[in-house]
């Protein structure tokens, strides 16, 4: 009857190992990586504007531009080689054309994505998208996170503002059968002071609302970007859900998790290294044996002034 039991129990686990699967997770700022605004990857102001004739001259050329961001996605694309993620989440992306050229870059390297989505951005002041690239089937794509918040703009409440996500979407990821709901946001930053965080918080309500809905059907969700938010800040915190009723998202960027402690920063903002890129996952997702956590720093200036956070997760 042991032999019996013995042999039920070490055909179970075969059959649980060979079904489990390991993937690999990446979010990554790739700073103006997009057609409109790639001449800040080699110096240039924000407004083309204030450099010289001689520089607004190449700049206002199509085709110059476009070598320059083909040059661009190029740098990028030997970074992200490096990264080695099954889905990769990217911020401060181009459109759909932009993308396709990192995409054919990858290529070059062997590192070949054929399932990708962009988001539909309205941030006409910076051209900046979201998207993902994925080893693995897209579908049920969000090309927008749908709803509306109002925030204070002042901490005395004498006046009010509206927002919605400008650059932010959801896919549905088919790992070996198993749907997995991506969402990918880039928040406001921390620029202006109380406003902008009053404004990222109305962000992460809206993100939020989204995320329960998936959740409360029994999916599975990953959550992942630049939300210009520390870890234990109010705005990270309502993405996890930590003041509602609903399941609270892991936060792949606590300690526990990080195979190493040599980079544990994605962004120095004012002198102060932060990591505000982050990926949270809901609990379904992995044990937490399972969970790996690397930030990969970036070292060339023409990349990114962002590191990329790396999560290795051994699915249920």
């Amino acid at each position: 009857m042991k032999r019996l039991i013995l042999l039920s129990y070490l055909l179970f686990s075969g059959i649980y190992f060979a079904n489990s699967q390991e993937i690999t997770v990446a979010t990554f700022n790739a700073e103006f990586l997009n057609k409109s605004r790639v001449h800040l990857k080699f110096g240039k102001s924000f407004d083309i504007t204030k450099e010289s004739k001689k520089e607004q001259k190449f700049w206002n050329d199509d085709e110059n531009r476009s070598a320059k961001l083909k040059e661009a996605s190029t740098i990028v694309a030997k970074h992200l080689q490096q990264l080695n993620a099954d889905i990769m989440t990217l911020t401060e992306v181009g459109g759909e054309e932009d993308i396709k050229i990192l995409v054919e870059e990858l290529e070059k390297l062997g590192v070949t994505y054929d399932h990708w989505e962009v988001c539909d951005c309205t941030d006409s002041f910076t051209g900046q998208h979201v998207a993902v690239l994925s080893k693995f089937p897209l579908k049920e794509v969000w090309p927008q996170i749908p709803g509306r918040a109002l925030y204070l703009e002042e901490p005395d409440g004498d006046s009010e503002g509206e927002t919605g996500i400008s650059k932010g979407f959801k896919v549905t990821v088919t790992v070996e059968n198993k749907d997995i709901d991506v969402f990918v946001l880039h928040l406001i930053s921390e620029r202006k002071g109380f406003e902008s965080d009053a404004k990222r918080l109305a962000q992460a309500n809206i993100a939020r609302r989204a995320i329960i809905k998936q959740l409360n059907e029994g999916r599975e969700v990953i959550v992942a970007g630049d939300f210009n938010s520390e870890k234990r800040s109010e705005s990270v915190y309502r993405l996890r859900g930590f003041d509602d009723v609903f399941e609270e998202l892991i936060q792949t960027g606590l300690s526990r998790y990080f195979e190493s402690n040599d980079v544990r920063w994605t962004y120095n903002f004012r002198g102060e290294p932060e990591q505000i890129d982050h990926i949270l996952i809901s609990p379904g997702l992995s044990s937490s044996k399972g969970i790996k956590t690397r930030i990969i720093e970036t070292t060339d200036d023409q990349v990114s002034d962002h590191n990329a956070v790396v999560v290795s997760l051994n699915l249920k």
